[in-house]
């Protein structure tokens, strides 16, 4: 079994009540943690874990909301981890472990010391990437369309026979497509709504509108659409960027909510 949990949905300023989007993805021995932003461990502790349960970690870009929350996971491992017990891998680009390295050793020196020793694995900047986690669990990366300065690694990744992709933060991409092509779940991010907010040209600040969620979803082949990454000023309607979504794509569309769960 595959199981898709998550943590929070919510863009850079979440609406009230949400946190910034972060997922964990359990298959056999593996269970990845997909961003660490500042609520990571009240994430964790909503859903009944620790990052005692996390083996690996994969960070989508330097961003504030995907990384502040790297330094307490990490204190975390060195305070309550098993002895002598290693730290998870983690999986970032060049650019988002200058920033995580920058992090640890501006809040917690002692744990930069020993996370020295973690085993961590970078992405490819441009292109592909592919690694092998365990067993039949691969993690592909493809860059996505976000900033110059935080490069976004899309991934997808493949368990068996099930494949899940998540855009994290992108406009309009050309990418998305071989990142989601038969993708049994898109989870992709919807910052804007093309019918709430025409005034916003898609790509803006690198995001995407639900509309181009729904038309990446279709064109991958995707079989479910999940949309996350919600602008705050969405509160109460999202209704309508779900519906936007839906006109574009035929299959099953959702507005994550933390504590949401797929099992495939």
């Amino acid at each position: 079994m595959v199981e898709v949990r998550v943590l929070g949905c919510g863009a850079a300023i979440p609406m009230r009540g949400q946190t910034n989007a972060s997922y964990l993805v359990r298959a056999g021995d593996v269970s990845l943690l997909i961003d660490c932003g500042p609520a990571i461990l009240q994430q964790l502790g909503a859903a009944g874990l620790t990052p005692g349960d996390v083996t690996h970690v994969a960070v989508t870009h330097r961003h504030g909301d995907h990384t502040l929350g790297y330094p307490l996971f990490l204190l975390w491992w060195v305070s309550h981890g098993r002895p002598g017990g290693a730290f998870p891998t983690t999986f970032a680009n060049r650019a988002t472990w200058e920033s995580l390295d920058a992090l640890l050793a501006h809040t917690f020196r002692e744990v930069a010391g020993r996370a020295q020793t973690m085993p961590r694995v970078s992405f490819a900047d441009d292109g592909l990437s592919s690694h092998h986690l365990s067993g039949n669990f691969v993690l592909r990366t493809w860059p996505m369309a976000h900033s110059s300065f935080a490069p976004v690694a899309g991934l997808r990744l493949e368990v068996g026979g099930t494949v899940l992709a998540f855009t994290s933060d992108t406009g309009p991409c050309d990418n998305v497509l071989p990142l989601a092509r038969g993708a049994d779940l898109l989870v992709h991010e919807a910052t804007y709504s093309a019918t709430l907010s025409p005034e916003v040209p898609d790509g803006t600040h690198g995001h995407s509108t639900a509309r181009t969620a729904g038309r990446n979803a279709a064109a991958a082949g995707a079989k479910q659409l999940a949309l996350v990454h919600l602008a705050a000023g969405y509160e109460g309607r999202q209704a309508a960027l779900l519906a936007e979504a839906a006109a574009e794509f035929p299959g099953p569309v959702t507005v994550s909510a933390a504590g949401d769960v797929h099992r495939f």
